[in-house]
């Protein structure tokens, strides 16, 4: 469908893929025909020439999201050709070889499909839409799902997309009755089921995890997982043998946490229940650790939060390098775009002593980036060392 035309206004500068996938309402001068959420638009400059082609969100302060640049349209079965190929990349990854069987199969703009995630947790698919365009395509994406043998399809259209988006928020399909299982590198993990929680195994940072564990192993010392979660870097690091503490402030995660190490014969971890960002009061926190990760949640949602955000992420960080050994390594983390190397290494430098930083890493191949998306552009963690 190519009956809408969106001109945009002429002194905003130039709009190309370097400037990023989505154009906001500020943009736009006009848009002729009507921006339904089924809509394929052609996007023009002031000249009239065609600059690519976008999904439209006529509610949302991000009009357009482009699907492709330049004079031609996208395929008609843009759709179903865009899923086949982002399915098709994670098989040739191999993941199940590596006895991993939780991980991303699409990832929104990186895989061409903005708005769009879907997160496999063995034979459960969770699909999450977070823009109109592809909320009045999800019944062609299921039907896709389905029509390829995957049956157990669990679809979450969240309330705060659906009411920046204009669409209904809700869930339906194939619903988990608690727990979420997966393998990953061979360990058995549970998370809340959705849609009491996100889809949330934090699949972006399962690499990261196996690193961090060999750091951890050939640091020698215990290893402290601050903003554990389900346990993800204090099991790995267990499993090769490195004493390990996670600390969270969540009750219901940390349960799963003490379930997951049992379930994988580690009995001996240690779980603290606590904030993060409050005083380390608890004694089992007073010793020294070889390693200590630092996996805060998204504390800086808007540009204007980062000043205060890396004020409360320096406190951490003071907190942890007091106990860290000489030599010793801190992981600091980050899921906020606004947040990069730079304010991680900003942290370092208001650390007591010399810090050097030995690693930077980011989101596994599961989770592509579309060049120029700065907003896809989120995870970010830095390895520094004593």
């Amino acid at each position: 469908m190519h009956d809408v035309r969106i001109e945009l206004r002429r002194d905003i500068g130039r709009v190309s893929p370097q400037q990023g996938p989505w154009i906001r309402r500020k943009q736009i001068a006009r848009i002729q025909g009507t921006p339904d959420p089924w809509a394929l638009a052609r996007i023009v400059d002031r000249r009239g020439d065609t600059l690519g082609w976008g999904l439209v969100s006529a509610a949302s302060s991000i009009s357009v999201r482009m699907l492709a640049w330049g004079e031609a349209p996208p395929e008609p079965d843009w759709l179903p050709r865009r899923l086949t190929a982002a399915f098709e990349a994670r098989r040739a990854y191999r993941f199940e070889d590596e006895g991993t069987t939780g991980y991303r199969e699409v990832n929104s703009e990186g895989d061409g499909l903005p708005g769009l995630v879907i997160d496999r947790y063995e034979d459960q698919m969770i699909v999450q839409i977070t823009t109109a365009p592809m909320a009045a395509r999800e019944d062609e994406i299921v039907a896709w799902l389905h029509a390829r043998g995957h049956e157990r399809v669990l679809v979450l259209l969240p309330e705060t997309a659906a009411k920046q988006e204009g669409f209904v928020a809700g869930h339906r399909g194939t619903s988990p009755e608690k727990s979420l299982v997966f393998h990953e590198h061979g360990m058995r993990f549970e998370v809340p089921a959705p849609p009491s929680q996100k889809t949330g195994a934090y699949f972006d940072q399962r690499g990261n995890r196996r690193v961090v564990a060999h750091l951890a192993a050939r640091r020698g010392g215990p290893l402290l997982d601050v903003g554990c979660h389900v346990g993800g870097f204090a099991l790995h690091a267990r499993r090769l043998g490195v004493p390990a503490v996670g600390l969270d402030q969540s009750a219901a995660a940390l349960t799963y946490a003490r379930a997951n190490a049992a379930n994988n014969g580690f009995d001996d971890v240690e779980w603290i229940q606590a904030d993060m960002f409050a005083p380390w009061n608890d004694p089992r926190l007073d010793r020294q650790f070889g390693t200590i990760v630092l996996d805060p949640p998204k504390i800086a949602a808007r540009r204007t939060d980062v000043d205060r955000a890396l004020g409360a992420f320096v406190r951490l960080a003071q907190h942890a390098s007091a106990r860290i050994v000489p030599e010793g390594h801190l992981v600091l983390c980050t899921c906020s775009h606004h947040i990069g190397p730079e304010h991680l290494d900003r942290i370092a430098l208001e650390l007591p002593g010399r810090w050097r930083r030995v690693a930077w890493m980011g989101p596994g191949f599961d989770h592509p980036v579309a060049p120029a998306h700065r907003e896809g552009d989120y995870l970010r963690v830095g390895v520094y060392q004593r």
